[in-house]
């Protein structure tokens, strides 16, 4: 990987002292800017939003589930944003920072509420005969595979960062990072990634770590990789 590719991949390998914030994303490789990115919104007085875009298994979904390690904060899937309430928890919790998995499917009358939220702090919820409003002071923090579907004055209140797919040397080294954080082997977690990209001709991190809970050998990672590909 020639430094021009590891930049795009991974992102500015700036040298840059830690602060505790910062080390929410600890198990995310590389990404030096992105990370300081997000520790100065952190620490801003009024709230910075970010929104990661780019295309699954781009490391976005790692650091908003980092995020959700901060406290006052709550996440929901962009999706489920309605049945799950995100409106009620808001008025009765208030949280200090919002995490929203792929944003762009959030219906548009809850975009258009986090855009009150974003410009004002002032959420409004109106319903039969009911209308109720609170002000806030929230961060938002999101993803998006694409920004077709979201609406344009929303989308222009975010700090957006484009992500690339990694390359498979990036995928190797964070797939390694996180399958021996958590007690694996490196010669399994190295095998998984090997399996993962070549057999199963993914690039989901997320495969490395089902393969890499269930293995004990190499061959587990084989047999495990044939099966999921004959059951696919």
């Amino acid at each position: 990987m020639n430094e021009e590719e590891k930049i795009l991949v991974l992102g500015s390998e700036e040298k840059t002292t830690l602060t505790k914030s910062e080390q929410l994303f600890d198990s995310i490789i590389g990404y030096n800017d992105v990370k300081r990115l997000f520790n100065l919104s952190f620490s801003s007085e009024k709230p910075v939003h970010i929104l990661l875009v780019g295309p699954p298994a781009s490391a976005k979904t790692l650091f908003m589930l980092s995020c959700m390690k901060l406290e006052r904060s709550y996440f929901t899937l962009g999706s489920h944003s309605t049945k799950s309430g995100m409106m009620d928890y808001i008025f009765q919790k208030r949280p200090r920072y919002l995490v929203i998995d792929e944003i762009e499917h959030m219906p548009i009358k809850d975009q258009t509420a986090l855009l009150s939220l974003m410009e004002t702090g002032i959420i409004v919820e109106t319903k039969y005969k009911k209308t109720r409003n609170t002000q806030l002071k929230t961060w938002i923090f999101a993803t998006s595979n694409s920004t077709d579907q979201m609406l344009t004055p929303l989308l222009s209140r975010f700090m957006v960062l484009r992500f690339k797919q990694y390359k498979y040397e990036a995928f190797q080294e964070v797939a390694v990072h996180l399958l021996c954080r958590e007690g694996i082997s490196r010669e399994i977690a190295i095998a998984t990634a090997e399996t993962v990209w070549s057999k199963m001709k993914s690039k989901d991190i997320r495969d490395c770590v089902k393969i890499g809970y269930l293995a004990k050998t190499k061959d587990d990672v084989n047999w495990i990789a044939e099966t999921l590909k004959n059951y696919k």
